[in-house]
């Protein structure tokens, strides 16, 4: 992952309120300038904050966005989850890892090993000093923490022999419950108590409750039946041969059809035989031969005897119904079991609901067959398995309930005893799990043990401090590659590194013997720090081609030779980083980056190298924000173009924004003292001289322009440092238009040909 942008800095120093809207996302490469005091330094504390995965200590009600390529973005509420590769060089960094006397502690980094050794040395030599204090402090705290075992295991019998007390006042085990009582349970059930498993829910709790009641219940009876599969089986099957059947007749398709016809015209037919009748009572005509004949066809003997089968069928069926068994009444049972029965009870109420369903429905389809013998499409399911499974496990269950009550009943004290001991351990794991028994006894054994070790411990550590005094004594190669960096820096080996037997540390030498006692110059003090930041990137095995690296003004006091080291040593080192940031107010600094990673952008023919420019304004509080590099700051080989630049694009402006009055002044001045300087070199360095010296050049010395241009200058170019009134912006505001073009007329006066020259440049 790398980072994306920085869409948000909020009460964080100098960037109060910043919204980035003008800026390209990051790439590869990316440069900033910008003045001393507009912000470079606390931007680059965003990226140590990242680096440490942690919010800045100097602004602690700060807010900000960093988003990142593939990942979530980072903000203040989760940079402790940060996982960016970030090393940063700034003076945040120079603070926590140098220290600039003799010894440099922090520099160890060249031999990591030796580091962690040296750290150790010095931890055993403090945890030495400081044990004979330990062992007394150990002793007065295990003998709290004994103290406090002790009165937890007194309170903790006391609450249980309430508890348990309440329920069987008969119970003298119960009424003597004590201390010893309560530790010897406990030791007989230390397993089962460690895992948690006795402790109990509320509903269990009453159930156990309940059932150590001294309540005796007699026993109940009950007949479990069954229920079985196969007899339904058989049933269906003699029935579906009942309803495949048909009997052979001379069929009249009018009564095959009509079922209630067929009905109505057997019973008359039955009838006019019995009374003898060959006249239709229904209608009193005379039933003929033939049609009697017919009738009698339809009606054989084996037609009667099927519907005899029919009937005794259904009689059959009508007896297989389930009828709900004579049960025991709930309250014959112990408390803890009513529960069980009631839901068995209800589980074979609807066991038999649902077989009884299914009989209706054989029984509905006989009927039909019954009405009519002829028809055979009817067909009937089989009994499903699980109704029957239901009754028979329903039935089991009310039979192991009254198991449960009858053993209950046979072995009451037995089972009662049973019930408290459970309780038992349900209230004495709760008091030792909350009170953390087992890890406090524990610990009262660890700590006894580690204070009778630590005399001895003491002994034995003086041969590991010797061991590593010895180690340490041999190591003179850590400072090697340090030094072989440092002097292709600075060009010149004076100063160097040296490993201290007695001090057991590194010293700076100069001329390689005398220590430099904290005598060393701003650019050597950089070019260590800086050096040391690029070492310390190859700490650990580090991979460049992972890391995001960010360097901060390396160039601090340094000469044009040394800009162009900082410069080379950083492009050799860094060049192949997953992201660079370069941050830095030196324009010969900034050209000779720009110039580098611009070549990268043709070459690749993509867009990998950004710039951009850190910009304050001069309100009070002073605000800044960073956003995209103007064409005059990447084009142009010297900060004079781009002043001009800058200034120039304003003075043709007829409405200027309040920022840019301020803009204006400091350009101003920053201008002529370098025009000026250049124009007039022996006054180079006081700028009051080069202003009179201007002046006293000039065609007309006693134009009040000039005036007006020293006053526009001093009052109001580096405002921060100086008084203001209530007038103040006014007065800029009324005087900036106009100054800026008598500056410009100023310059063209003195030079005109510059003048002409640097017209045509920034246009």
């Amino acid at each position: 992952m790398s980072i994306k942008n920085i869409p948000k800095l909020k009460q964080f120093g100098i960037f109060q309120n910043h919204i980035n809207a003008n800026a390209k996302d990051f790439g590869k490469y990316n440069l900033f300038y910008g003045w001393n005091g507009s912000g470079k330094s606390t931007l680059s504390a965003v990226f140590r904050c990242i680096e440490n995965k942690a919010n800045p200590v100097k602004f602690p009600s700060s807010e900000f966005t960093i988003t990142v390529d593939g990942g979530t973005a980072i903000t203040q509420a989760n940079i402790t989850e940060a996982d960016l590769n970030v090393y940063t060089f700034n003076q945040d960094f120079i603070d926590e890892n140098i220290s600039w006397d003799s010894i440099v502690k922090s520099i160890l980094l060249v031999d990591k090993t030796k580091i962690e050794e040296r750290k150790r040395l010095e931890e055993l030599q403090e945890k030495q000093k400081i044990d004979s204090e330990a062992y007394v402090k150990k002793s007065e705290k295990i003998k709290k923490l004994t103290d406090a075992v002790s009165k937890f295991g007194t309170d903790s019998a006391r609450h249980i022999k309430t508890s348990l007390q309440s329920i069987d006042t008969t119970d003298r085990y119960y009424l003597n419950y004590d201390k010893r009582k309560f530790e010897g349970f406990i030791a007989n059930n230390l397993e089962a108590m460690k895992t948690g498993d006795p402790l109990l829910d509320e509903g269990k709790i009453i159930e156990l409750t309940n059932a150590a009641k001294p309540d005796q219940k007699n026993p109940v009876s009950f007949t479990q039946q069954t229920v079985n599969q196969a007899t339904f089986i058989k049933a269906k099957e003699r029935l579906d041969d009942l309803l495949n059947t048909s009997v052979v007749s001379k069929t009249i398709q009018r009564l095959v059809e009509n079922s209630d016809i067929k009905s109505w015209v057997e019973t008359g037919l039955y009838l006019h035989k019995r009374h003898d009748k060959n006249e239709c009572e229904f209608c009193g005509n005379t039933i003929t031969e033939e049609r009697s004949k017919q009738l009698e066809a339809h009606f054989n003997d084996d037609y009667k005897a099927f519907q005899d089968r029919l009937i005794k069928a259904d009689d059959w069926l009508a007896n297989q119904y389930i009828q709900a068994p004579v049960l025991p009444a709930e309250s014959d049972f112990y408390e803890e079991f009513k529960k069980e029965y009631s839901e068995a009870c209800t589980a074979l109420e609807e066991a038999i609901t649902s077989l009884n369903e299914e009989i209706s429905a054989w029984h509905t389809i006989l009927k039909e067959k019954t009405r009519n013998p002829l028809e055979i499409g009817l067909t009937i399911e089989v009994i499903n398995e699980s109704s029957v499974k239901a009754f028979n496990d329903a039935m089991t269950a009310i039979g192991a309930t009254v198991g449960k009550h009858n053993h209950k009943s046979g072995n009451f004290k037995e089972e009662t005893d049973k019930a408290k001991k459970q309780l038992e351990l349900h209230y004495a794991t709760t008091e030792v799990k909350s009170f953390y028994y087992h890890e406090k006894k524990k610990e009262v054994v660890d700590r006894t043990a580690e204070n009778d070790k630590l005399k001895a411990a003491i002994n034995g550590r003086a041969s590991e401090i010797q061991s590593l005094e010895d180690s340490l004594s041999n190591e003179s190669l850590g400072a090697d590659k340090f030094n072989e960096s440092l002097h292709k820096f600075l060009g010149r080996s004076e100063l160097t590194l040296r490993f201290s037997p007695m001090k057991k540390g590194y010293e700076i030498l100069r001329n390689d013997s005398d220590p430099v006692d904290g005598n060393l110059s701003e650019g050597e003090k950089t070019a260590i720090a800086f050096v040391y930041f690029i070492t310390k990137l190859k700490e650990n095995d580090n991979n460049i081609e992972d890391t995001i690296v960010v360097v901060d003004d390396p160039i601090s006091s340094f000469d044009s030779n040394h800009l162009f080291h900082a410069y080379s040593f950083m492009k050799i080192n860094c060049e192949k980083a997953k992201q660079l940031f370069v941050l830095t107010h030196n324009f010969t600094f900034f050209k000779l980056v720009r110039d580098w990673i611009s070549r990268k952008n043709k070459r690749d023919n993509q867009n990998i190298a950004n710039f951009y420019v850190v910009k304050a304004n001069n309100e009070r509080p002073r605000a800044s924000t960073y956003a995209d590099a103007e064409p005059a700051l990447t084009l142009y080989n010297s900060e004079y173009h781009y002043i001009f630049s800058r200034l120039h694009s304003l003075k043709n402006q007829q409405v200027l924004e309040t920022d840019d009055y301020f803009l204006a002044a400091n350009l101003s001045r920053k201008l002529l003292e370098a025009f000026l300087s250049f124009k007039f070199p022996k006054n180079r360095g006081n700028f009051s001289n080069l202003f009179n010296t201007a002046v006293s050049s000039s065609a007309n010395p006693e134009d009040e322009g000039k005036e007006k241009i020293r006053k526009f200058i001093n009052e109001y170019s580096h405002n921060d440092l100086i008084e203001t009134n209530e007038d103040f912006v006014e007065n800029l505001i009324g005087e900036g238009v106009s100054v800026v073009s008598d500056i410009f007329d100023w310059i063209n006066e003195l030079d005109e040909k510059h003048y002409q020259e640097m017209v045509d440049v920034v246009s």
